[in-house]
């Protein structure tokens, strides 16, 4: 079963392309960007042994930003991104660690045009269809449509040799353009930029037949301690995180959180001391 949510999305409708031109080319169509709504991870139902992974992660400042931007996972040139499929890979061996089967149950994504920021929250528990989802993988492409998706899919697909893949989101928003590709804040918005990106979840078919769920995990530890050491980009997690509530402001969360404005927003990608009431602060 497949679960998005988008609440970034918006409804535009008006005859001619889909970069901002009317039917008219001597027409330039202004788009306004709605008002940014950030989900409510305390919203989502949850089973009993369901666990929450919640991030977020920016593009601001950093080279080609709209590609930036859909790096959901990382991109070669640097290897700048979210790394979803790793924590979204290491929440569901925390399930198996419990004794379940683990699967990707629920995976929402929302992107912030004024901000460049992409928010994301999975939904990780036991597996309700038998199978058990070891992995989580994907690909996509800014600006690409479908077509640049789905050709990287068969390599992807092989790099999971004897696994099972299941589609779990199609994730595909048109997001206005508020910046120059290299992050240069623009005048007016006229053009949209088409953010695609498939994910995947694959099961064992051995788990539950050829070999248990422990020797599943023992298997798993061995290949970790011996696989040659990979370099990693270090991702700075925040134990303390904060809900904005009405009258909140960011000078008042600072000094309640003996930090600074400045690292506030740093930590969460923001550009103004705007926060929005029901928006998780992480609190460096």
């Amino acid at each position: 079963m497949r679960f998005w949510y988008i609440f970034c999305g918006f409804l535009w409708a008006f005859n001619g392309t889909a970069q901002g031109v009317s039917m008219d080319s001597n027409v330039v169509v202004r788009l306004n960007v709605p008002a940014f709504q950030l989900i409510n991870p305390d919203t989502l139902q949850l089973g009993e042994h369901d666990e929450l992974i919640c991030d977020s992660y920016t593009a601001m400042g950093v080279p080609y930003v709209y590609d930036a931007l859909h790096s959901f996972h990382s991109r070669r040139m640097d290897k700048f991104g979210g790394y979803l499929n790793d924590k979204i890979n290491e929440g569901l061996r925390q399930i198996r660690l419990k004794g379940y089967y683990s699967d990707l149950k629920q995976l929402y994504i929302q992107i912030n045009p004024k901000l460049l920021t992409v928010h994301w929250v999975a939904v990780v528990g036991p597996s309700t269809d038998g199978n058990c989802y070891v992995k989580v993988n994907s690909r996509g492409s800014a600006g690409g449509g479908r077509p640049a998706v789905e050709k990287q899919l068969p390599s992807m697909h092989r790099h999971h040799e004897g696994l099972q893949p299941v589609k779990v989101l199609e994730f595909n928003e048109n997001v206005i353009q508020c910046f120059d590709w290299r992050g240069n804040a623009l005048d007016s918005f006229c053009t949209m930029v088409n953010i695609q990106q498939y994910f995947f979840k694959y099961a064992d078919p051995r788990i539950g037949t050829s070999i248990s769920l422990e020797d599943y995990d023992l298997m798993e530890q061995e290949n970790t301690v011996n696989s040659d050491p990979k370099p990693t980009v270090p991702v700075k997690s925040y134990a303390r995180k904060y809900r904005v509530r009405a009258g909140d402001t960011l000078s008042g969360i600072a000094q309640k959180y003996h930090t600074s404005v400045a690292k506030i927003k740093k930590a969460n990608g923001l550009r103004s001391d705007r926060i929005q009431i029901g928006q998780v602060l992480k609190i460096p």
